[in-house]
């Protein structure tokens, strides 16, 4: 199992997935949330993790232990992305914006990099559906999907070592 086709691959879908969030917001003139930008530091977490595994080509140990790294990185996003959905359906209770569009924005993250990471929109405000689903479900599907192809990469990993140390 090549570790680097892995992880490379595991960096290419969280970038293939903010390529659309900013053809999204530039194009479509969809504007992110606060909670739209916190998902989207997720997926850049995950592709940066994925890049360094990549980059370095570690051993089975290091490949599950980077695995793990993904997969919390990938339940991180998860969170931020239930949470999205529940103010989609709860639209009273809202996203705390004036509180947490001020601290996202405040972050480095959005004054280096305004055009990836500038929050100002509404989180309650519901988009066009894409095959029926809401963009912050999409998230929650891929964060998910990340998850469990991390855990999968991590327990092969883990039994590569395991092989690799009885023999």
């Amino acid at each position: 199992m090549n570790s680097r086709r892995v992880f490379a691959g595991f960096a290419l879908i969280p970038l293939a997935l903010l390529a659309e969030a900013l053809i999204l917001q530039h194009v479509k003139g969809q504007i992110p949330c606060p909670l739209c930008v916190l998902q989207r530091a997720g997926f850049v977490l995950v592709a940066l993790i994925a890049l360094t595994a990549a980059i370095q080509r570690p051993g089975p140990r290091g490949a599950a232990g980077y695995c793990a790294a993904l997969a919390l990185g990938a339940l991180a996003g998860l969170g931020v992305a239930m949470r999205h959905v529940w103010v989609l359906y709860h639209p009273k209770f809202g996203c705390g914006v004036d509180a947490l569009e001020q601290t996202v924005n405040g972050l480095p993250t959005a004054r280096l990099l305004p055009w990836l990471f500038r929050a100002s929109g509404e989180c309650s405000a519901p988009h066009e559906p894409i095959l029926g689903l809401q963009l912050p479900e999409w998230s929650a599907v891929w964060f998910f999907l990340l998850f469990l192809a991390a855990i999968f990469f991590a327990a092969k990993y883990l039994s590569a070592a395991r092989a690799a140390a009885a023999a």
